[in-house]
C-alpha cells in the first residue's frame, strides 16, 4: 500500500476513534479539548485526502482534480 494511503487510513482511524469517545467527556474543559483534537484529526484527514488526489492528478488521472 502506498505510504500516502497508509497515512490517510491512520488519520481516518484516529478521527473515528476520537469521535466515538467524545461523548464520554465529563467536564466542559474535557469536551473542549476533545473538540479541538477532533478538529485537528478532521483537518489531517482532509489534508491526506488532498495529497492522495494530488498524487493521482500527477500520475495523469485528471479525474481527481483538487479544487
Amino acid at each position: 500500500m502506498n505510504a500516502a494511503i497508509q497515512k490517510f487510513v491512520f488519520a481516518h482511524d484516529r478521527y473515528l476513534a476520537l469521535d466515538e469517545v467524545r461523548t464520554e467527556c465529563g467536564s466542559a474543559v474535557e469536551r473542549e479539548r476533545m473538540h479541538i483534537e477532533i478538529m485537528r484529526a478532521y483537518l489531517e484527514v482532509q489534508y491526506r485526502a488532498r495529497m492522495i488526489a494530488g498524487l493521482q492528478y500527477a500520475d495523469g488521472m485528471d479525474f481527481a482534480e483538487v479544487q
